[in-house]
């Protein structure tokens, strides 16, 4: 075996050791010196016990992610592993505020952390679902509603009485109950309509800036209508039309806005910014974009992207960073058999997937040909300034 790969090697199983070691040697002090009848801290055990069951759950899920890494490889491995990782953290975190109190409201809400961690964890598995016409969906509507519960029951359980002058537990679980008919509404593309297609992608991306403005749309309508109706009816009434025809005016444009976008007219006219017209002849983008955007063929946009780089002296190291995204997609997987209907949406899906990539790497060149600091939008980060 070459010595590089029989140092990587050597190099996992010192990590997987690593943990479980650490795992071991943390419950056997906290056993010898808190729980054992004879330990030196038996008498404040109960005082320690939010550090030692949380910081013993997390490091066990360290532990067995670390087997798995170790022992099982491919996809569905790698899931496992993220899944492990999402429940212990929710497990310790729960743990944690469970004994850190003897206030029993504060032990009821923690409930909540698990089933919030449960809300989680269904959003993670959707994944496993994308190829699926209506599970993905309603699985990721499913966790959105439980998430919104739990954020209910947690206030519920820390808070009583009910607050008058605030309803942050009503907003967020509202917001999240929203969020969750956009996702079941973004089912509309087995209808096969090019412009619902398209609405339905926009309903599918950036559901934490869309989680914010429903937010903060909702707190303007409950709390804030509260203290002007307190005040005046009228311009209460006045304050609330207001809010939902900005509301309406901004989300009828910004649907307009994703039906009529051209991802290679887009990356045009992005590209003739970022190039300085240093480079006149812009047209055969056009070709490539529809290809990798129609049949999801890379190599001819990136060889493209990688060739303009070069010519407008953008560094290799840059630019692969911010190509990045294309050669890194995957389209969603077609099942062996499937109707035809449910096969044409599929390939739609993975269309509108493919627009979005291209849409990434056009802002990401164009913040880089704009000298800005800023985080790149696909797996990892990129600073312009740092690279040139």
């Amino acid at each position: 075996m070459h010595p590089k790969g029989i140092q990587e090697k050597n190099n996992i199983f010192k990590e997987l050791l690593v943990y479980p070691l650490i795992f071991v040697a943390l419950v056997f002090l906290s056993w010898y010196y808190f729980l054992l009848p004879e330990g030196r801290w038996y008498h404040a055990k109960e005082q320690v016990y939010f550090l030692i069951f949380s910081v013993c759950a997390f490091f066990l899920a360290i532990s067995i992610k670390k087997i798995f890494v170790f022992f099982l490889k491919g996809k569905n491995a790698e899931f496992i592993e993220k899944l492990i990782v999402i429940l212990g953290t929710g497990v310790a975190l729960f743990l944690f505020f469970y004994y850190i109190s003897d206030y029993q409201n504060l032990k009821d809400a923690s409930i909540g952390i698990l089933f919030f961690t449960i809300a989680v964890i269904l959003h993670k598995i959707s994944e496993l679902y994308r190829s699926g016409i209506y599970s993905e969906s309603i699985i990721i509507a499913g966790s959105y509603i439980l998430a919104g519960v739990t954020v209910e029951i947690a206030y519920s359980s820390l808070w009583p009485e009910p607050d008058k002058e605030h309803s942050i537990n009503v907003i967020l679980m509202l917001s999240f109950i929203i969020l969750s008919v956009l996702q079941l509404i973004s089912l509309i593309d087995v209808t096969e309509k090019q412009s619902l297609i398209k609405i339905s992608s926009w309903l599918k991306r950036n559901h934490l800036l869309k989680f914010i403005i429903i937010s903060i749309a909702l707190f303007m309508l409950i709390d804030v209508r509260r203290v002007i109706l307190l005040k005046d009816v009228k311009t209460g009434w006045i304050f609330v039309f207001v809010v939902l025809l900005v509301v309406f005016i901004l989300l009828i444009a910004s649907i307009r806005r994703v039906i009529k976008e051209e991802p290679d007219v887009r990356l045009k006219k992005h590209l003739q910014r970022i190039t300085y017209d240093k480079i006149r002849d812009i047209s055969s983008i056009s070709k490539y974009v529809d290809d990798f955007v129609m049949t999801g063929r890379k190599s001819g946009l990136t060889s493209y992207l990688f060739y303009m780089a070069y010519r407008v002296e953008i560094p290799v190291v840059t630019a692969s960073r911010i190509i990045a995204p294309i050669l890194e997609h995957k389209d969603i997987e077609v099942t062996e058999i499937m109707s035809a209907k449910n096969y044409r949406v599929i390939e739609e899906r993975n269309k509108q997937n493919r627009i979005k990539v291209v849409k990434d790497v056009t802002d990401n060149l164009e913040l880089y040909g704009r000298g800005r600091y800023y985080e790149y939008r696909g797996n990892s980060a990129i600073n312009t300034k740092g690279n040139r």
